[in-house]
């Protein structure tokens, strides 16, 4: 079998992770943020204000989840249960989220060629093939560059769980604010007890003075300036009472348990409170879904973990109002092979695979494409993933053939192909 990448899936190693931060400087390490580069403003009549992606890192099975054939030989042992929308079933392991149909839309024919996870994975974030001697910028920083958040605070660009992706050619100041646990997430954001503001303040001023010297010696005054803006936008971070955002202590405890307590389903909440405060892009990493072994078994319980908690999501952003301002976007770095393997598992598959659209201003009720009788290939209406981002753009109100000069002062089209359209069938 050829490498796929599940050797070495999510792992980071230090010298790719050094050479990713020294391309753009010093934000790439630290996740923050330089409020006063955010000076655009969204869209005026855009449909989106922000964007949630629901990233099912692994290549979750589209068979078993959103695409089921139990009519097929291959289709494996789960039912197919009826939407809120007439037509469209989905796996029966989803029946919290069947209900909600009529706000929820899925691409069935979304499809790709890289079936290895770290390259999909890049391709899905960034619209690009990886290079080893660039690295792109994910769609995060992007909109952190387009669009800034409501709140000066808070960082425009959140990721939570997973990976913890650099800014890319954008640049250091559009890097993700990256929690690693959506359980304490806050868990950074206040001063040890034993550090009080006489001691931050005189800390700062060390780091100040050290700065001074550290430039009459060093010509890239950029990486400085960057390295000392991000301490000044984390500073101004755990003082501001906008960090509460991060708290979910703050919330009531039957909010918490109707969204689940697990990661994924507190990282969806989190999410939630984010979009309240103006957030642009938000990220909910739940990976696990490499199913080479126990398929069946896995997505079962990886399935009751998510069905309560985008539900949650979808319906409590309906409830404040917030689900038309809000695009949710569920999609995983390929599909599962419709063939069965000796494992009782499924192989990767990016011929086809789904995506999962909800809110933000598209069409609920709606099936975009199909796949064949077996699910391994398309039937109709082949989606390609830069029609999946320039979708994502457009109902941001980003033009996704705008050009951003890199730091070499290459110019980087925000979506690759020109000719990219919005998947027009999810638009009113």
């Amino acid at each position: 079998m050829p490498n796929c990448g599940c050797e070495n899936y999510e792992q980071l190693t230090r010298r790719r992770f050094l050479g990713a931060a020294g391309a753009f400087g010093a934000g790439t390490f630290l996740g923050l943020w330089d409020p006063r580069t955010l000076l655009a403003k969204p869209q005026a009549g855009a449909p989106a204000k922000s964007v949630i992606l629901l990233w099912m890192g692994g290549g979750q099975s589209h068979l078993d989840t959103w695409d089921p054939k139990p009519e097929h030989a291959n289709g494996g042992s789960f039912q197919a249960i009826q939407t809120a929308a007439k037509g469209i079933r989905v796996c029966e392991h989803l029946p919290r989220l069947a209900n909600e149909f009529s706000d929820i839309s899925i691409v069935r024919s979304l499809t790709n060629k890289e079936g290895n996870h770290d390259r999909a994975t890049y391709q899905l974030h960034t619209g690009r093939t990886p290079m080893a001697s660039f690295q792109h910028s994910t769609y995060g920083s992007v909109a952190a560059r387009e669009l800034a958040g409501d709140s000066p605070e808070l960082p425009p660009y959140v990721t939570i769980n997973g990976r913890r992706w650099a800014a890319g050619h954008v640049g250091s100041a559009h890097a993700a604010f990256h929690i690693g646990s959506a359980t304490e997430p806050a868990q950074n954001l206040s001063f040890h007890e034993s550090v009080n503001s006489n001691r931050i303040k005189s800390r700062l001023n060390l780091l100040n003075e050290l700065d001074k010297s550290f430039r009459k010696k060093h010509e890239r005054e950029e990486v400085i300036n960057a390295y000392a803006e991000h301490y000044r936008a984390a500073y101004r971070l755990m003082t501001s009472p906008a960090s509460r955002a991060f708290d979910l202590s703050e919330e009531p405890a039957a909010n918490r348990d109707w969204y689940g307590m697990t990661q994924f389903g507190q990282g969806c909440l989190l999410a939630r409170r984010l979009v309240q405060e103006g957030v642009r892009f938000i990220e909910v990493n739940f990976g696990g879904w490499d199913t080479h072994q126990e398929n069946f078994e896995t997505v079962a319980a990886k399935c009751l973990i998510l069905d309560q908690a985008f539900s949650s999501l979808v319906i409590d952003l309906r409830a404040r109002n917030l689900l038309d301002q809000t695009l949710i976007v569920l999609c995983s770095e390929f599909g599962r092979t419709p063939i069965i393997n000796k494992n009782s598992g499924r192989d990767h598959w990016p011929r086809v695979f789904s995506a999962v659209l909800a809110g933000g201003g598209i069409i609920g009720g709606r099936t975009i494409g199909a796949s064949s009788r077996d699910g391994g290939e398309v039937r109709d209406r082949p989606v390609q993933v830069d029609e999946l981002h320039t979708t994502i753009c457009h109902q941001l109100g980003i033009n996704s053939r705008k050009k951003i000069e890199a730091a070499d002062s290459r110019p980087i089209r925000i979506v690759e192909r020109r000719d990219a359209e919005p998947i027009k069938e999810l638009l009113p």
